[in-house]
């Protein structure tokens, strides 16, 4: 085995270490949304049937991550305690994010078969990006769609390879079309997988209809896989896109959130949540980017403030200052691929991460923009469009490690530190759980009949009860249940 191969052996059993540790350590149902997921898994499961895109806080989502664990649950053993479970129940996710590593190692290889350092360095990044590990081993839909995107990704550049393969193309239409299935924050990529093969089609062939062939066959492939749940959308709801963006603004008027943003406060810079990741403030808050840059490296909504520990906040500065380096190190590697500096196996490669990052961004604009003011910290929004992020930063690594020793010397440096910061603060944050979960928060915002029902199993650990009965045709729907005595915060 070589040095490079054992190197990523070491990182994958770090990683998957990490993550298993952290799938049996962190509280019940802790996560983003996290009794909202699970709400929607134990309909599927304990229903057998589909909820309505509007019938709870996360059922307008697309259905195959919790399709997948439903399917997962129904196969453990009756007796099988809650803990085992949920267990069971992230490792769904903690095989996502090792897959958004291999997938992160294949593309770098493809795409720089030349230089193994960024193959190696890629797959550190996408194992240790600190907006990526919690959701790999909490309940939520984020990291499948983020693996299945990359996948679509590593696909989409073995079809630039053979321009001319139906085969090829169909393949990435169809993983991007099962990420879009899993997470319409996924749709950015195919979108942009699509313009990719548009460009590679009109390069080829000019102003021609033969240009268009190869993005009609994704586009094709794509919606072979997620069509029936725009289809169904569309008969249920009257469109084929039911989004969060009106839910939660409703939802959430009562407690202030869902006002428009307007421009200013996108060009505005105040660095308070830099200097205290816990900092929840307006003042804060108000800033998008710089509270964006906190999302993907505290990874705010990942739990790794909610420790509430203050070690874990030690490291949280930390992370800030590795994001900057690797922030300019990505910018680096981006420059040198516009300016053809860096040998690229695959044409029209760094056009297609080019498009990828870009819409994805796009996307992140128009949400943030048009949803409530707590999503200017939910920087998992941008994680199925991760990895050109990590593609660029790697190469700026090993750009730089080819400066000399001492800059290889700081570059391995940079490297290390980054997986043991991440892996310190998820370790040490989880190693001594709170005893609360983070659930409590997120009922007391809203609850319905289900979510009650998984809190009260995972959380409150008492038996998984029967659903109540189904509500008949035309019925009013049932209203959800209040905040009684009963529903207090264990411990």
């Amino acid at each position: 085995m070589s040095r490079e191969r054992a190197l990523a052996a070491v990182l994958f059993a770090a990683a998957a270490l990490l993550r298993l540790h952290g799938a049996w350590s962190a509280p019940p149902l802790t996560g983003f949304d996290g009794p909202y997921h699970a709400a929607y898994i134990g309909i599927l499961h304990g229903e057998r049937r589909w909820p309505l895109p509007d019938e709870g806080w996360a059922t307008f989502h697309p259905p195959l991550y919790y399709a997948l664990s439903a399917l997962l649950w129904g196969l453990l053993p009756q007796d099988l305690p809650a803990r085992g479970v949920l267990f069971a129940l992230r490792c769904v996710n903690v095989a996502a994010g090792l897959l958004v590593g291999l997938a992160a190692r294949s593309a770098a290889r493809k795409l720089f078969p030349e230089r193994p350092r960024v193959a190696l360095a890629a797959t550190a990044l996408a194992l240790f990006l600190p907006m990526l590990v919690p959701l790999s081993f909490l309940i939520g839909n984020q990291i499948l769609a983020a693996s299945l995107a990359a996948w679509g990704l590593v696909l989409l550049l073995r079809a630039l390879e053979a321009p001319g393969s139906a085969r090829r193309t169909l393949a990435a239409g169809l993983v991007l079309g099962l990420a879009v299935l899993g997470k319409l924050d996924a749709a950015p990529v195919a979108l942009a997988a699509a313009l990719a093969l548009l460009l590679t089609g009109l390069r080829r062939h000019g102003p021609r209809a033969r240009a268009l062939a190869p993005a009609a066959l994704l586009g094709l492939g794509a919606l072979l896989a997620s069509g029936s749940y725009f289809a169904r959308n569309l008969a249920l709801a009257g469109r084929p896109l039911v989004l969060e963006v009106p839910v939660s603004a409703d939802r959430m008027r009562a407690q202030g959130y869902g006002p428009a943003r307007p421009l200013a406060r996108y060009l505005s810079f105040d660095p308070a949540i830099l200097w205290d990741p816990a900092d929840r403030s307006p003042r804060a808050q108000r800033a998008v980017w710089p509270a964006t840059f906190a999302g993907v490296w505290f990874d705010m909504h990942g739990t790794v403030v909610q420790v509430a520990s203050p070690r874990a906040r030690t490291f949280a500065r930390l992370l800030f200052a590795l994001g900057a380096a690797f922030t300019f190190l990505a910018a680096l590697g981006a420059l040198a691929l516009a300016r053809g500096r860096v040998p690229c196996a695959v044409p029209d490669g760094p056009a297609a991460l080019a498009l990828v990052a870009g819409c994805g961004l796009a996307a992140y604009v128009f949400f943030t923009a048009r949803v409530a003011t707590f999503s200017t910290l939910k920087g998992t929004l941008l994680a199925p469009s991760a990895l050109p992020f990590v593609l660029c930063s790697a190469l700026g690594l090993d750009l730089l490690a080819r400066a000399g020793r001492r800059a290889a010397a700081l570059a391995a440096a940079l490297g290390a530190a980054l997986v043991l910061a991440t892996s310190a603060i998820l370790w040490v944050g989880w190693i001594a759980p709170t005893g609360v979960s983070a659930a409590v928060f997120y009922v007391r915002v809203h609850a319905d009949p289900a979510t009650w029902r998984v809190y009260d199993y995972f959380v409150r650990g008492l038996p998984l009860r029967d659903p109540p009965p189904r509500e008949q045709p035309g019925a009013p729907p049932a209203r959800p249940m209040p905040l009684g005595p009963r529903r207090a915060a264990p411990g």
